[in-house]
């Protein structure tokens, strides 16, 4: 089974990591990359991920509206693609994910 995980980070200022978090949070992360390098089908570039500030937009129907709302408490940091036998063990490999508040896991249908 594939599995999108969507990692987030808070929006909120006071909630950002300082320099030295995000460089041991680093660490971490190539940590779990390593660990998990079986699993990882796909990762972005190092360092890729939505520009801050950058261009965004919701599209329903003919309504099109402006990214990002005040109203939302985390946004999308990164992503990647796991490849798990089960839903089960995608929550198992997510719960391990450093630096991120949370991580969204979303199966992935093959047509």
């Amino acid at each position: 089974m594939t599995f999108l995980f969507l990692y987030r980070k808070s929006a909120v200022q006071s909630d950002q990591p300082s320099q030295a978090d995000v460089q041991a949070g680093y660490m971490r992360w190539k940590s779990w990359m390593a660990k998990y390098t079986a699993e990882i089908i796909e990762q972005p570039p190092a360092r890729s991920g939505p520009k801050p500030g950058g261009a965004t937009a919701v599209c329903r129907g003919d309504a099109v509206s402006d990214g990002q709302y005040s109203e939302g408490k985390e946004i999308v940091a990164g992503w990647s693609f796991i490849e798990a036998e089960s839903l089960a063990r995608a929550v198992e490999i997510a719960k391990e994910v450093p630096m991120f508040a949370s991580v969204e896991i979303i199966e992935i249908a093959t047509f």
